[in-house]
């Protein structure tokens, strides 16, 4: 699993044993953005919501899973092409969701153009929608700020990249935390 450089490492820790205590419970630390992720506002703005207080249906809907393999940045233009609507959730392929570090990201074009196409919520398949080691961070900025949901370090969309799927990604309600893991899931569309 890809971890943020910087952020915390995982670490899982037997608690409770079945041979010393009748039951296993294991204690495991993690960063608020470990693995597949969802930003909250509050990651980023001040003002912003915490995790608890975003609405699941932000994460929950039709999605668009664009191809952007190849790129290193994404722009508005890879979004051409595909049939992506009012309220959908994008997701982006990269096929640079395995590197720590120069992975693709989107610039400012296409938060522009998520955010004039009302778009509900953004995923990637890397650590970030920013550019690494970029400190203003102003796609999170942008996005948050237009109260559009952010998916990081999504896994396996290469076999769905181009399609339109049905999408669930439950972030854990952590009170007053600016991001959580999340279980994200694809379903095809019945018709």
């Amino acid at each position: 699993m890809q971890v943020y450089p910087g952020d915390p490492q995982p670490e899982f820790d037997p608690h409770a044993t079945i041979k010393d205590d009748k039951v296993n419970v294991t204690r495991f630390t993690l960063g608020s953005h470990t693995g597949t992720h969802v930003d909250a506002p509050w990651h980023f703005l001040q003002e912003g919501n915490s995790i608890d207080m975003e609405p699941l249906d932000k994460f929950i809907g039709e999605t668009a899973i664009i191809d952007a393999s190849g790129k290193n940045i994404i722009t508005a233009e890879e979004f051409s092409g595909y049939d992506i609507r009012s309220n959908d959730i994008v997701l982006i392929y990269t096929d640079t969701g395995d590197r720590r570090t120069n992975f693709a990201y989107l610039d400012i074009s296409a938060a522009e153009w998520i955010v004039e196409n009302g778009v509900k919520s953004v995923g990637i398949d890397t650590a970030s929608v920013e550019k690494y080691g970029r400190k203003d961070a102003p796609v999170h900025k942008m996005l948050l700020a237009s109260n559009i949901g952010i998916i990081e370090n999504l896994a396996n969309l290469e076999q769905f990249a181009g399609s339109r799927m049905f999408f669930v990604c439950l972030p854990l309600p952590l009170k007053g935390i600016d991001g959580s893991p999340a279980r994200a899931v694809l379903f095809d569309i019945v018709k």
